[in-house]
């Protein structure tokens, strides 16, 4: 990130784009199912209107030369604060790639194992009863009861 351009800035860009690229993307559905959805990206690109209105008037100050107070938790973004939430995104794309080849079960038992590894889980009961319990409680509330199709993939076929 530059140093001249606040990082509010950049992300109240993202929250816009993502918003407009997904209320695109509603459009495909039925005009009563797609109310809902486009209402909250609406207000969710509100939002994003809001932080990038205020990461501009932060790089105005950075660029006058004033220092920025930060209060709380709120500290500029870096690599090392950044490192953590990334790997647990990338952990999760690779979970959503594998559902569609391996299934549902499958996938979601190497995920909650990365996972826990990621999050430096030692206790081998912690993984079984975690995946376990996780997997059962879908498969009972969701398969058995409500009936839902989850991805079955090449072992399910």
């Amino acid at each position: 990130m530059s140093k001249n351009i606040h990082q509010d800035l950049y992300v109240g860009l993202i929250i816009i784009g993502v918003s407009i690229f997904l209320f695109i993307k509603t459009f495909g559905l039925i005009e009563e199912a797609a109310k809902y959805p486009q209402a909250l990206l609406v207000i969710f690109a509100f939002f994003g209107i809001l932080i990038a209105a205020g990461g501009i008037k932060k790089t105005k100050k950075i660029r006058n030369g004033e220092e920025l107070n930060y209060d709380g938790d709120e500290a500029l973004l870096n690599v090392k604060l950044l490192k953590s939430p990334l790997i647990t995104l990338g952990i999760v794309i690779v979970y959503v790639l594998l559902l569609t080849y391996i299934g549902f079960f499958p996938a979601t038992i190497l995920f909650m194992a990365a996972y826990l590894g990621f999050m430096q889980v030692k206790s081998w009961k912690a993984y079984v009863f975690t995946i376990a319990g996780l997997n059962l409680f879908i498969y009972l509330v969701f398969v058995m009861q409500l009936n839902v199709q989850l991805p079955a993939g090449i072992f399910f076929e």
